[in-house]
């Protein structure tokens, strides 16, 4: 967990989780050297930018047809592998799961596991980096502003749902972690 107000890590037990209203967004990737795509939702679509796989589970039949292959990352079109494990709950979303090591703890130990890189996209204050390839240096709450009418304009954007998420809170500075 990081504080980007406080500059700190922070303990599971400083983490005060709130439901928060937000969006989800439903997100499609071009499947490398194909005209289809998978399509996952997100509340952070600014992370995408640090994607390195598309997860599905294993037994999912709509997603068999794409074990082995690529999906490119919208908007960067980074290849990132197509990965199959029984961790994807099929019932959320789409059933198929983005997935950034460095910026999500389930996504950190399915990194591990399946050998991924980790693409940290964000500076310690919670600003996008250089790694992140666009938006570089706004701030992650604007960067998602900013980042959803590029994706509609690219052809990513499929929709967005009102959605009450559990969202982390500093205790220390009450900034979202």
């Amino acid at each position: 967990n990081w504080d980007p107000q406080a500059l700190t890590a922070v303990s599971d037990e400083e983490v005060n989780h709130k439901e928060v209203a937000s969006k989800l967004y439903y997100l499609r990737y071009k499947v490398e050297g194909e005209e289809e795509y998978i399509t996952i939702a997100t509340t952070r679509p600014e992370t995408i930018l640090g994607d390195t796989a598309v997860c599905v589970h294993p037994e999912d039949e709509r997603y068999t047809k794409f074990h082995g292959k690529k999906v490119l990352v919208p908007l960067i079109k980074r290849p990132v592998a197509i990965i199959v494990d029984a961790y994807v709950d099929r019932e959320f979303g789409t059933g198929a799961l983005k997935i950034t090591p460095a910026h999500d703890i389930n996504d950190y130990e399915l990194g591990l596991k399946h050998n991924l890189d980790s693409i940290d996209i964000f500076n310690d204050n919670g600003t996008l980096n250089e790694a992140a390839e666009l938006l570089v240096g706004e701030d992650r709450f604007k960067a998602r502003k900013l980042i959803v009418p590029m994706l509609e304009e690219a052809g990513n954007l499929v929709k967005t749902e009102d959605y009450m998420n559990k969202v982390g809170f500093s205790e220390r500075t009450d900034a979202i972690i």
